[in-house]
C-alpha cells in the first residue's frame, strides 16, 4: 500500500480542516508515491522468497484457477479485480477481467487494473512470472503445493496474507476432517493401481512429485506413474498397458480419447479395460486448491463405492 493510501484513514479520522489539506497535498507529491514501511509488511510466500505486500491486499490478480479457488473460499472475492483466462468463476459472480493465461498473462492488461498484490502459483505459473512482476513494480506472492498437505496450508497462509486469519482456520479446519473422513474409510481397502491420464496424445501422467499423485494416494489407490521423476511426464502408450492399471481415470477432456482407448485391442487384456473401469472425473482432483477435497472424495467413491457409500 502506498503512503498516501495508508494515510486516508488518518485524513479522515484525525485532522481538522487546515492540517487535513496540508497533508493531502503533502501526499500527493513524488515521496509519497513510493512503497513504505507503514503501509506494508514483509512475508515469505511458498518458495520462502521474501514479498513485501500491503497490510490488507486490496485489488488482487489472480494467476491459477486454485488461487482463484481459495480467494473465494476465504470471502474475498470483492478483492479480486483480475483472474486468469482458465479461472471458473463461481455461478452469479459478479465480471471480472481476465487478464491472460497461466504461461503468458497479459502485462498490459494487469498493468490497467491497477492491483496491488499478484498472487500466482507453481503448479501452472511460468517461474518467469517474478521477473515480470519485478519490472511492472508489483508484489507477487507465489504459492507452492506438492501435495495435499501444502494444499491445506497454502489456505491458512493466504488467508494470514489476506487478514482473514479466523476464517482461514475455518475452512482448512473443515476441509482437513473432510480429507481425515475419507482416509477412515479407505485406509484397509485394497489400492488398485491406478492410471490417471491428465492429457490424452501424447498421454501426460501426473509423476512423482505431482500433487495429483498424493491426491489419488489420499483417494485409496497407487499411481502407476509415481515413479516418473517429472511432475507431469508424457508417458508411452506402452509402459501404461505394460504396468497393467486396474482403473483409468480422466477428466471430460479426454472423453474421446478415453473410448479409442476402450476399444483399441492393444488394450483389451489391461486390467481396467477387461473390467470396465474406465473412469471419467471432474477436474477438481487437478486443482490444488480447496477443490481438491471434493476431488478426492470423487475420486475415492470411484475406486471404493461401498466403502464411500
Amino acid at each position: 500500500m502506498t503512503e498516501f493510501r495508508a494515510g486516508r484513514r488518518l485524513l479522515r479520522d484525525d485532522l481538522p480542516g487546515a492540517a487535513l489539506i496540508g497533508l493531502l497535498l503533502a501526499c500527493l507529491s513524488q515521496s509519497c508515491r513510493h512503497e513504505s514501511t507503514v503501509g506494508t509488511r514483509l512475508v515469505h510466500d511458498g518458495l520462502g522468497r521474501p514479498v513485501e505486500v500491503p497490510l490488507r491486499p486490496r485489488r488482487i490478480v489472480s494467476l491459477a484457477p486454485s488461487v482463484t479457488d481459495s480467494l473465494f473460499a476465504l470471502g474475498a472475492e470483492d478483492r479480486v479485480v483480475g483472474v486468469s483466462d482458465f479461472c471458473e468463476l463461481p455461478r452469479g459472480s459478479r465480471a471480472i477481467a481476465r487478464v491472460g493465461g497461466l504461461l503468458n498473462p497479459s502485462l498490459e492488461a494487469i498493468r490497467g487494473l491497477e492491483p496491488d498484490l499478484l498472487i500466482g502459483t507453481t503448479s501452472g505459473n511460468d517461474p518467469s512470472l517474478g521477473r515480470q512482476a519485478a519490472a511492472l513494480g508489483l508484489p507477487l506472492y507465489t504459492i507452492d503445493t506438492p501435495d495435499v498437505d501444502r494444499v491445506l496450508d497454502a489456505i491458512r497462509d493466504l488467508a494470514l496474507l489476506l487478514g482473514e486469519e479466523t476464517r482461514g482456520n475455518e475452512r482448512a479446519g473443515h476441509l482437513r476432517a473432510r480429507l481425515e473422513a475419507v482416509q477412515a474409510r479407505v485406509s484397509k481397502r485394497r489400492r488398485p493401481r491406478v492410471l490417471f491420464i491428465v492429457w490424452g496424445e501424447p498421454m501426460v501422467v501426473p509423476g512423482g512429485s505431482a500433487f495429483l499423485t498424493d491426491a489419488l494416494v489420499r483417494s485409496g489407490g497407487d499411481s502407476i506413474t509415481a515413479d516418473a521423476s517429472a511432475a507431469w511426464p508424457s508417458f508411452d502408450v506402452e509402459s501404461a498397458i505394460a504396468r497393467a492399471p486396474e482403473v483409468i481415470l480422466t477428466t471430460s477432456r479426454n472423453g474421446a480419447f478415453l473410448e479409442r482407448l476402450r476399444h483399441d485391442p492393444a488394450w483389451a487384456g489391461v486390467p481396467a479395460v477387461r473390467t470396465g473401469r474406465l473412469i471419467v472425473v471432474s477436474e477438481a482432483i487437478e486443482r490444488p486448491g480447496p477443490k481438491v477435497i471434493s476431488g478426492i472424495e470423487e475420486v475415492a467413491a470411484a475406486l471404493h463405492p461401498v466403502a464411500m457409500k
